[in-house]
């Protein structure tokens, strides 16, 4: 979520037309609100596969994974590996 922010702060930061801006913004917002960073439905059987998808779409790294079970590790790394 910070990094959103920060490149929503960038455009409309950025020189231009404030519409276009604005225009671009809402395009963003949009397409982010589906991005599993925003907004997951979370279910404990299927946690292992958000992990996974967290950290395939860079939400997250493997390092933050430090403290969880080395079996969860594990599991995530197998089905990034697949």
């Amino acid at each position: 979520m910070e990094q959103l922010t920060k490149k929503y702060i960038e455009l409309l930061s950025s020189p231009g037309n404030a519409s276009d801006h604005f225009w671009e913004l809402e395009k963003r917002i949009k397409n982010d609100k589906k991005h599993p960073g925003v907004i997951l439905e979370m279910k404990k059987s299927e946690a292992i596969w958000d992990i996974a998808i967290f950290i395939k779409k860079k939400v997250i790294t493997i390092k933050e994974l430090e403290g969880f079970s080395q079996e969860l590790i594990d599991s995530v790394t197998k089905i990034l590996n697949r």
